[in-house]
């Protein structure tokens, strides 16, 4: 039984009604896991044939699928970046808005990456900026970003405030999954029902309500904003969006589903753990239908990596334009978009860097690229040999020398280099099982 604050227990009295005692029933039992199959890496028909645990298709999103209670840290599907552990209630907040696919988006408070992962997946010809303000949630986010291989995706470790001023007037859409005071995740953490306080939604929503400032300088008129958060409080859900769109230019967009509505907001949906399979949520969407007068940040200049196209010839089947930032070289999806006054994490995927002897890939290459070098040995899920690579272990080849990448059925998991016959293998030491 979980410990609740009776502050807490008589909002949620107040809120529900008759629904009361069902939410608190659901509460007591276990949380449903789920996963979200990271189609950049694996198509979903391939996934569903091979998937070697239960799964059960997720209604409302055509990646996810309900799991057994099982750990999946350490599968070698996983480590491949084929899918992603993600709550199933967080996987609906993406699904609020249709895609074009060719949206600029920012992920305002992004790591640990579950929701920027789904994003970045529904656009093929899009761009994300992933950004994080706290330094080691930030790593987690790229290390997340990194092992799913997406090529369209920026790591940003900023406050609100300088995405805003550096991006202003860039992005279609904006997500704000806000900072809160975590109420719909007591059952999967208890140190969030233990910290909570009666005067805790009260802060977070000051601070939500800044975010959300913060986030109407990035998006360009007409654009979309997604606010949502894990709690149920009436401060941090609809009374932040009815104070933001009371003092910014902006409409309320219907959410189409069978989901509780918004109290005294309708166009919002709430979702509780004894309605849904899975944890509480609050989301709602608006439409900016005003102009600010902001200027983003310059553009930094940024030179091609010749270095690197002597590397692409030799090992690569196509042509990758890198760019050096910080003495390292990417591949960027838009150049346009690395702008002055911003950390950082990443700009793009990281390609490697140049040392004494040579260029030298970075696992990142690897993880996004694999399937482009010329060197490829693609490995069984179930086999000695996937388990070896993922150990550290060398493996038999008789591969021409040069770099490679090991695949575990067809999703790119790391790197190896072959030198007068002899395999070296290239995953990362902090990575190994």
């Amino acid at each position: 039984m979980l410990n609740l604050d009776s502050a807490f227990l008589n909002r949620m009295k107040s809120l529900l009604g008759k629904e009361y005692d069902d939410f608190i029933l659901a509460l007591n039992k276990p949380m449903q896991k789920a996963i979200y199959v990271n189609q950049n890496k694996m198509l979903l028909k391939d996934f569903i044939s091979l998937a070697p645990f239960n799964i059960e298709p997720i209604p409302y999103e055509e990646a996810g699928f309900y799991t057994d209670n099982i750990k999946l840290g350490k599968h070698p599907l996983h480590l491949a970046g084929a899918f992603y552990c993600q709550e199933p209630s967080a996987m609906w907040t993406v699904n609020s808005l249709l895609f074009k696919g060719d949206e600029y988006v920012l992920d305002m408070c992004a790591a640990p990456g579950g929701k920027s992962i789904q994003i970045a997946n529904r656009l093929p010809n899009g761009l994300l900026v992933s950004n994080e303000i706290n330094n080691s949630r930030a790593k987690i986010l790229y290390s997340n970003i990194e092992r799913m291989g997406l090529k369209n995706v920026i790591v940003t470790n900023n406050t609100s405030e300088q995405i805003s001023k550096a991006y202003a007037n860039c992005f279609d859409v904006c997500l704000v999954d806000a900072p809160c005071s975590a109420e719909g995740m007591f059952r999967r953490e208890e140190k969030y029902a233990e910290g909570w306080n009666e005067n805790l939604p009260k802060m977070c929503a000051e601070r939500q309500l800044e975010i959300l400032a913060n986030a109407d300088v990035a998006l360009k008129e007409g654009g979309k904003l997604i606010y949502s958060t894990c709690t149920y409080s009436l401060e941090e859900n609809e009374g932040v969006v009815k104070q933001f769109i009371s003092t910014h230019g902006y409409k309320l967009i219907d959410i189409k589903a069978d989901l509780p509505r918004g109290i005294g907001l309708k166009q919002a949906v709430r979702l509780y753990p004894h309605k849904v399979r899975g944890e509480g949520q609050f989301v709602c969407v608006m439409q900016k239908t005003s102009q600010n007068t902001f200027c983003c940040s310059n553009n930094l200049k940024l030179k091609e990596d010749n270095n690197f196209t002597n590397f692409e010839k030799i090992n690569l089947n196509k042509r990758i334009k890198g760019y050096i930032f910080n003495n390292s070289t990417y591949y960027i999806k838009d150049t346009s978009m690395v702008k002055s006054g911003v950390h950082y994490m990443s700009v793009g995927v990281k390609l490697g860097d140049m040392e004494k002897n040579g260029f030298k890939p970075d696992h990142y290459l690897f993880s996004a690229f694999g399937r482009d070098l010329k060197n490829i040995i693609n490995l069984s899920v179930n086999s000695k040999e996937a388990q070896n690579y993922l150990h550290g272990d060398t493996l038999d080849t008789e591969l021409s020398d040069g770099y490679g990448a090991v695949l575990i059925e067809g999703c790119p998991v790391g790197g190896f280099k072959i030198s007068k016959a002899q395999f070296k293998n290239h995953y990362p030491k902090g990575l190994r099982i």
